[in-house]
């Protein structure tokens, strides 16, 4: 029987080094079963967590800071164990299930509206590809509030507390994945960077 479960982040590899370096089939291979937790490879050798197949996957963001937004056709591969049937998609860091944006777009998002104060249209334009805004409120993105409420989930900061209103925790998770970020980096680079590590945390 097959059995799907959640896409799995694969540690070393990020959004753009993936769409310009797609690796190939062994390169992806998670080192063990998601369903099982048994090795991909058997003590003799043979596979176990076979290759099955790709997918198609579309990302929106802008690849760098201060590009412009874009979208970012990604094949991600899925493989298949033997054992249990369990398939697992590998994605590059970045990629969040159910997400049409980059984690690092979402972090982008989150800083020119709660850091830098930007309206939330303005921060839109900056950071969404999609030229179609609702009628009822063209200057409001309802996806900034919504981000900042599972920031914890999004950005792996679990073991932090964040309190208060939407803009004030989207403020204080811009400054906790700047420093994640490089140091000698900009703040948007840092804020950039940091999006994409996860379970290291700093609070300067």
């Amino acid at each position: 029987m097959h059995k799907t479960v959640l896409l799995i982040t694969h540690p070393e590899l990020d959004v753009n080094f993936w769409a310009k370096n797609r690796p190939d089939v062994e390169a992806a291979r998670p080192s063990h079963c998601g369903g099982c937790g048994r090795a991909a490879r058997r003590a003799t050798g043979r596979l176990r967590l076979w290759g099955h197949g790709t997918r198609t996957r579309t990302q929106w963001g802008p690849a760098q800071p201060g590009r412009p937004p874009g979208l970012l056709e990604l094949v991600v591969r899925r493989y298949r164990c033997t054992d249990c049937g369990v398939t697992r998609t590998v994605v590059p860091r970045g990629v969040v299930k159910a997400y049409r944006y980059t984690l690092a777009a979402i972090a982008l998002a989150l800083t020119y509206w709660a850091v830098w104060r930007w309206p939330q249209d303005r921060a839109r334009e900056r950071v969404s590809p999609w030229p179609v805004v609702g009628s009822a409120e063209p200057h409001r993105w309802r996806s900034l509030r919504r981000w900042a409420s599972r920031a914890r989930e999004l950005f792996g900061l679990d073991d932090i507390a964040l309190h208060g209103s939407a803009r004030l925790i989207a403020r204080r998770v811009t400054k906790l994945l700047a420093g994640r970020g490089p140091p000698d980096g900009t703040e948007l680079d840092r804020v950039f960077a940091g999006a994409h590590v996860r379970g290291r945390t700093s609070s300067t």
